[in-house]
């Protein structure tokens, strides 16, 4: 299960009566049979594969080993459970569910799905949007952004329904819900500026994620992303790099400053996909990163992703109200 799903069920599963037993787990993988390995201690009674991204993908070669990997989970849950799988991700209809003996419960927006999102909006506080169950229609709300979270939230609707958790009780936990420290994490800034602190890790899918909330909550607010090396994604490095680049030019971000060799080939990609050069500064350390910010007009909306080595919430600490 993805971490990012994980924080949304808390708020409302602690609603569910006492002679029930809960163990959220999330089942971390960097190799393979990682998962294998902890679903051979724990073995799930209820599964969700949110998507079969990128992360990882250095350590384990290749991403049909990434979906390799998280086959695990779905071979390791007890007979009888309950798998979630995400109907518009490609990657997972790879997946093989032909011995799976239990229900499998789909999720999505695109496409068809058993929990189907529809009239998906930003509002100034977060997501509002509908999610059609059994032929009927619910309102929710997520006090966070992003076509992302949106997933992760019918993710954990699905599961929550699974459990015998009323609509009334999901709708309620998802607007309470807080977002975990460094992921879209908004922060007052110095002169009327506003901080995204999402830098506790990056691949290319989430950066692609954050970029979009950077740009849909910006308003008249000029916006500058801040971003970093993505580690750990292999032969896969110089591709993802650019294809960050590509989004940057696509989505007209005011001003882009890159720290890290790797980061060197976003700004790169950026101009050759017909970006304005001078509104690209190259950086390579935290210290000119700090320099450059400082000049930043006063109430810009300043993004900030990297990999964790990196360690971009040392500069927001320093931009902080």
């Amino acid at each position: 299960m993805n971490l990012n799903t994980l924080t949304f069920l808390p708020n409302y599963l602690v609603q569910l009566k006492p002679k029930h037993k809960l163990l959220l787990l999330e089942m971390g993988m960097k190799s393979l049979y990682n998962i294998k390995r902890q679903c051979s201690i724990v073995r799930p009674h209820i599964g969700v594969v949110t998507n079969v991204g990128e992360a990882h993908v250095g350590s384990l070669g290749n991403l049909d080993i990434v979906v390799k990997a998280k086959q695990e989970i779905i071979d390791g849950m007890r007979p009888r459970g309950t798998l979630f799988l995400n109907a518009d991700d490609a990657r997972s209809r790879k997946l093989n569910t032909r011995n799976f003996i239990g229900k499998i419960r789909t999720f999505g927006i695109k496409n068809p799905a058993y929990i189907r999102g529809r009239n998906v909006h930003y509002t100034s506080r977060g997501m509002k949007f509908e999610a059609k169950i059994n032929g009927k229609i619910y309102p929710f709300f997520i006090p966070t952004f992003g076509i992302h979270n949106v997933y992760n939230a019918l993710a954990a609707i699905g599961v929550s329904l699974s459990m015998g958790v009323p609509i009334k009780a999901i709708q309620t936990g998802l607007a309470r819900f807080h977002a975990p420290q460094m992921r879209l994490q908004l922060i007052r800034g110095q002169a009327s500026r506003l901080l995204i602190n999402d830098a506790w890790n990056a691949n290319p899918t989430a950066m692609a994620a954050g970029l979009h909330v950077l740009k849909n909550i910006a308003g008249s607010r000029p916006t500058i992303a801040v971003l970093g090396d993505m580690l750990e994604l292999g032969r896969l490095t110089y591709s993802s790099h650019q294809r960050i680049g590509r989004l940057i030019a696509r989505l007209n971000i005011d001003h882009l400053i890159t720290i890290g060799k790797n980061a060197r080939i976003i700004a790169q990609s950026a101009i050759q996909s017909g970006f304005d050069r001078s509104r690209v500064t190259v950086c390579h350390s935290r210290e000119e990163v700090l320099y450059h910010l400082s000049y930043a007009p006063r109430n810009a909306l300043i993004y900030f992703k990297a990999s964790r080595k990196l360690h971009l919430e040392k500069i927001v600490k320093r931009f902080k109200a």
